[in-house]
């Protein structure tokens, strides 16, 4: 693919970056000092505490690390900042982002004809299948702004 000129970007926003990292570090420590100062008699429930507690630290390192990824929109594409394409706009069916959608937080879903492999960056977009999900800790204006522009261009190729 050219990468062609660049349209819309949609950036994570620090305040919201940091309160998910302060959030999910938070409830990982909660869980291992949980396992370590009064642990359950069942190993099992210990297990599950450390392990539960282990994963909810490495999201959160995750989520600080994808922090300074963002995603833009050029007349092709939807692509990352390495200039990664998720998805073409030849592949997107159509946006959903109404009220009971299941999509991230202030964000958006895509609708793709094809399923595609499973990929996840905390806070920024999620892909499963025929889904493409944006936003999370993204400025929720950015995205708006990314969702009305792409509809645009849905109805735009679609009519010629």
């Amino acid at each position: 693919m050219t990468q062609s000129e660049i349209i819309h970007s949609i950036e994570v926003s620090p305040l919201r970056r940091w309160a998910g990292v302060i959030v999910t570090a938070g409830l990982g420590a909660a869980l291992l000092s949980v396992a370590i100062l009064s642990p359950p008699s069942s190993p099992l429930s210990l297990l599950l505490l450390i392990g539960l507690g282990g994963v909810a630290l490495w999201q959160s390192r995750r989520l600080a690390r994808a922090g300074h990824k963002s995603i833009h929109l050029t007349q092709d594409a939807l692509i990352d900042e390495e200039g990664t394409v998720l998805t073409s706009l030849e592949e997107i069916v159509r946006i959903d982002r109404g009220l009971f959608a299941l999509k991230p937080s202030n964000g958006f879903v895509l609708l793709l004809r094809d399923a595609r492999p499973r990929h996840w960056v905390p806070g920024l977009w999620w892909q499963r299948g025929r889904r493409l999900g944006v936003g999370g800790t993204a400025h929720a204006q950015q995205t708006k702004n990314m969702a009305d522009i792409l509809q645009t261009m849905l109805v735009a190729r679609d009519e010629s």
